[in-house]
């Protein structure tokens, strides 16, 4: 399946580029610390794009820990990477980097009065309880070949396959309630949901689930998005909502209309489609695709997301990618998937 079909051949090139470009680059290794350690670093290109432990950083990219030894390739005199530090609990720092720059780098964190530096421990989650979210899937339809190419949102497909799939997935709790558990909303409620959830989407899918216990302040829905305190407080009220937990799925669905898979069968013939690429991270985090250019031929992007009940912080986020959930079957594996959560085991495509 092809992740980022538009943006492929730039792509490519920008790959291919920094591979041919890494041999006559500089290379320098930058021995990093911090008071205390323990932070998190994160490499984004300021001029040119770096070449970070083999990893080419065309954006803001989580790397690990201090203390590190950070192999740094500059493609040109001019290139400038920013190493940002951050640890929850501490501002964050930020210190630019050339290929002239000292070897040593010693980032300094100011304690923040108030915010503890305990973090939520993902090996808690197997245990854990969660309130089931209302869903949300929006389906995008990709019709037409090569420059007739598009893709638009269709609200009917959207409101027609979030109704399967919740259907599907409440079908499959009933058989399977030790850990998840619908959300249980009343008339007001639920208004208030429709009123929110699309600024609650923004805020969600801006975060980055690898820097979660590390952002310097406690990722709170509740700060950007107005009207989610008093929804937690009535959701709360209800002795059905009584989860630590709230779990919430967003999903995006790239279906093909029937003509373009015969343009695309007919167009294959005439020679090999050129695949997507994906980052390659070398840095022991997951990658993270950025929903709003996830734009394969077909396929199902899913987002769960873990929000505490009673503070409202993101504590976990995962994404898994999934078939065409247009297709009943596919829908149908997907619900019988996500009901086993925190062990999602999905193939990526």
């Amino acid at each position: 399946m092809k992740l980022f079909n538009r943006n492929a051949p730039a792509l490519v090139f920008a790959v291919c580029l920094a591979i041919l470009l890494s041999a006559c680059g500089t290379k320098r290794n930058f021995i990093v610390d911090s008071d205390p350690t323990g932070a998190l670093l994160v490499a984004q290109p300021k001029v040119g794009f770096p070449v970070v432990k083999g990893t080419t950083i065309y954006k803001e990219t989580p790397l690990s820990e201090t203390p590190v030894t950070l192999p740094i390739t500059f493609m040109s005199d001019s290139a400038k990477t920013t190493l940002i530090a951050e640890k929850r609990g501490y501002t964050s720092s930020s210190y630019d980097l050339n290929k002239d720059s000292a070897e040593t780098v010693h980032f300094t964190l100011q304690k923040i009065d108030g915010v503890p530096e305990a973090t939520f421990d993902k090996k808690d989650l197997p245990s854990a309880e969660f309130s089931l979210l209302p869903l949300f899937v929006e389906v995008h339809i990709r019709s037409g070949v090569g420059r007739l190419d598009s893709l638009d949102v269709s609200p009917d497909a959207s409101r027609k396959v979030t109704d399967e799939l919740t259907a599907e997935l409440l079908k499959s709790l009933n058989g399977n309630k030790t850990h998840i558990y619908p959300a249980t909303l009343n008339a007001p409620l639920k208004t208030d949901w429709q009123n929110l959830s699309a600024t609650m989407n923004k805020y969600v899918l801006k975060l980055d689930a690898n820097r979660l216990p590390y952002y310097s302040l406690p990722p709170y829905i509740t700060t950007d998005v107005e009207g989610f305190k008093s929804f937690l407080a009535k959701l709360g009220n209800q002795p059905e909502n009584d989860k630590p937990y709230l779990l919430y799925i967003w999903s995006k669905c790239i279906t093909e209309t029937t003509g373009r898979k015969v343009g695309n069968i007919m167009l294959s013939l005439l020679g090999a489609a050129t695949a997507g690429v994906s980052q390659a991270t070398g840095t022991g985090f997951q990658y993270i695709y950025d929903p709003s250019a996830f734009y394969p031929d077909s396929g199902t992007l899913v987002v769960l997301c873990v929000i505490d009940a009673k503070t409202s912080e993101v504590v976990h986020i995962e994404q898994r990618v999934f078939p065409d959930i247009t297709d009943d079957d596919a829908l149908k594996a997907m619900a019988s998937t996500i009901v086993k959560f925190p062990v999602v085991d999905a193939k990526e495509k």
